[in-house]
């Protein structure tokens, strides 16, 4: 028998620490005060960095704290403990754990864990099992989940456990790691005739999903008291999601943590921030907000002093103006910036047409348009320390739109948009403020960027044009911001330039110390590519650098004008790849999409074969050659091949400097 006294159980963990700066996440704290409780030892491996405040967090539950170079990932972690600590040392233990902080938790105690599995007949278990099923023709065997593997001494003292990991190659990435050991390990034990188990039962989850952790996790906590979930649920590739579920899991777990257990979801957000990108982050847990316009949501957080920036420079739109100014609380100062020859009409039309709000005239210079308004002109009232939130909008015509052969109706739509989920009403405005109140972590709302008409081909699948090195360039070079980026996920920011924002999680952009030579004079801003659209692009960023994240808003009723425009969208374009469609999915019909219109995906298909058909050849040819001839015959049949593959690399080359230079443009 393999069973275990919990009461008297000897254990010792290995836990595998990895983060790219060497910080430790809050969580880490909480999770091994817990697990302590059910260890006698614990030894921490270290790849790559560790800072000096984790590393007095990990002093207090161990003084071996091993640092090793980040290579062969956990599982070249687990193997150089186990081989330093050694068998004999090993074998001591009722149990040895290894684990890894991909998980958090715990939300239950794991002592619950700890007696449910110490009085199960096995010889090593985890907390969940993948159930096997066939991915792409490739099989994969049911097997624990190698983010925890507890071996029992049966195991530990065995001879195939120490040639198995004394054997054990250095893999070099993930796909590696996962298919040579996550996948093998329980198959090969359990066939030598070792016992294994999983405190969830896969079975019960094994009809819906293999990776119920995964897809499923708010029901493995809800009814099967899993005391742990997977940091990665709130960053995983969006298409993960929608290609197995409608897209819920990690809403779904995020709320229930926060609704129905004592988990504080504040450790989520500092686990998640430093390192994932933002965009990521705002799919998987749906960073966007649809608030009522003609009721208010309650407010459970503390009142937040508010101010609101208007920027006017259009006197032609001021009816529409004021209109969207009159949605503002009483309690909201206002601030108008305008050049100063506008004041008194401004003011004229605003006493005329009824508009009372208290506001104070900030004189702008006309450069830099409502950007360096907001960041120049108004940066005192930001930095003033008087207001927790502030709001900030600009008049918009876009005319150059118009000249370029588009309809007025066209950039009017994007106004429209900007507007109507900026200040759609007064209930709407006091929403927006309830959300920050409630919302601690909550940095910026913005509404969503344009995708109708003209702006599609610059916003989808993302908005960067030509502004993504100039962004980064602004982000890592002048402001010292280093968070995860990337030119293939749009920005999360506030396209458009019509926001609300937490002061404290823009402040490192108003206390930059911007001047309006900053900025390039009128006449001269481009479409794009300017610091302007850099720092358009960079404020969803700066959020997620202290500490809070963007979100998009919209009000109840714009909500119904984008679902049905995103559906239309969604419909056309399937509609236009009608006869390429492969399987159900929308992934699987875009791959159908991506094969049809990639010439290039042709080639390497092309290339195997008659590479295929040279093997052939050359096994009974040269093969069959003395060495020193085929060696010779081997380069000579290369020369046109290099010379082929070096004009197209000098091509590529000049291919990449041109583009580099449009876009420096």
């Amino acid at each position: 028998m393999t069973l275990v006294d919990n009461s008297t159980a000897k254990r010792l963990g290995i836990l595998c620490f990895y983060d790219k700066n060497g910080r430790a996440a809050k969580f880490l704290d909480g999770f091994l005060e817990d697990l302590m409780r059910n260890l006698t030892d614990l030894v921490v491996i270290v790849n790559g960095k560790i800072d000096d405040d984790a590393r007095k967090m990990f002093g207090k539950y161990t003084d071996t704290i091993m640092v090793r170079e980040n290579k062969g990932l956990d599982v070249a972690a687990y193997k150089q403990a186990l081989l330093t600590i050694g068998w004999e040392k090993l074998e001591t233990y009722d149990e040895v754990l290894c684990l890894n902080d991909t998980i958090m938790g715990p939300v239950y105690p794991f002592k619950e864990m700890f007696e449910t599995m110490s009085r199960k007949d096995v010889d090593f278990w985890g907390i969940t099992a993948y159930a096997g099923e066939t991915v792409n023709d490739e099989k994969i065997p049911t097997h624990l989940q190698a983010y925890w593997h507890a071996y029992r001494r049966s195991l530990v003292s065995s001879q195939a456990f120490h040639e198995y990991w004394e054997n054990m190659p250095l893999w070099k990435d993930y796909a590696e790691v996962t298919r040579k050991h996550e996948m093998t390990f329980t198959k090969h034990f359990a066939q030598l005739g070792f016992k294994w188990a999983s405190y969830i039962d896969w079975r019960k989850y094994k009809g819906y999903s293999s990776y119920p952790l995964l897809y499923m996790p708010m029901q493995m906590l809800r009814d099967d008291r899993c005391p742990v979930f997977k940091r990665r649920s709130f960053f995983v590739d969006y298409s993960a999601y929608f290609d197995q579920t409608a897209g819920q899991p990690a809403l779904d777990l995020y709320d229930f943590l926060r609704n129905e257990t004592d988990y504080d979801v504040d450790l989520i957000w500092d686990a998640i921030l430093p390192n994932y990108n933002i965009d990521d982050i705002r799919k998987a847990l749906h960073l966007d907000y649809v608030l009522p316009t003609a009721t208010r949501n309650p407010r459970t957080g503390a009142d937040v002093r508010s101010a609101f920036i208007y920027h006017i420079y259009f006197l032609d739109l001021l009816g529409d103006t004021c209109r969207y100014i009159s949605a503002l609380p009483e309690e909201t100062d206002l601030y108008i910036t305008t050049t100063e020859d506008k004041i008194d009409a401004i003011r004229d039309y605003m006493i005329s047409h009824g508009v009372n709000h208290p506001v104070a005239f900030i004189p702008v210079v006309n450069r830099g348009r409502d950007v360096s308004a907001l960041l120049v002109a108004a940066c005192n009232v930001v930095l003033s320390g008087k207001y927790d939130v502030i709001g900030f909008a600009h008049d918009k015509k876009s005319s150059q739109n118009q000249e370029n052969g588009h309809h007025g109706t066209e950039s009017q739509g994007f106004a429209y948009k900007l507007m109507e989920n900026t200040l759609a009403s007064r209930d709407y405005v006091e929403n927006i403020l309830t959300l920050f109140s409630n919302e601690p972590r909550l940095g910026q709302v913005a509404p969503p960027p344009p995708f109708h008409a003209l702006y599609f081909a610059h916003t989808l699948p993302h908005d960067w044009g030509a502004n993504f090195e100039i962004t980064k360039e602004l982000l890592e070079d002048r402001f010292d911001i280093h968070v995860p980026l990337s030119p293939g996920k749009p920005s999360a920011s506030a396209i458009g330039s019509c926001y609300w924002f937490r002061v404290e999680a823009l402040k490192p952009l108003f206390e930059y110390g911007w001047k309006y030579e900053d900025f390039l004079p009128e006449g001269e801003m481009g479409d794009d590519g300017t610091v302007s659209h850099a720092i358009e692009r960079a404020n969803g960023y700066i959020c997620q650098s202290q500490g809070y994240y963007p979100a998009w808003v919209m009000s109840d009723r714009y909500a119904r004008i984008e679902v049905d425009s995103l559906v239309y969208s969604s419909a056309m374009l399937m509609g236009a790849s009608a006869r390429v469609h492969e399987g159900e999915s929308l992934q699987s019909n875009m791959y159908g999409l991506y094969k049809a219109t990639n010439p290039m995906r042709v080639v390497p298909a092309a290339m195997r074969r008659v590479h295929k058909g040279l093997k052939f050849v050359t096994s009974k040819t040269v093969k069959r050659m003395p060495e020193p001839v085929q060696n010779v015959t081997y380069r000579v049949a290369w020369l046109p091949v290099n010379a082929v593959r070096s004009a197209k690399n000098a091509v590529l080359d000049v291919v990449r400097a041109a583009r580099k230079h449009i876009s420096s443009l």
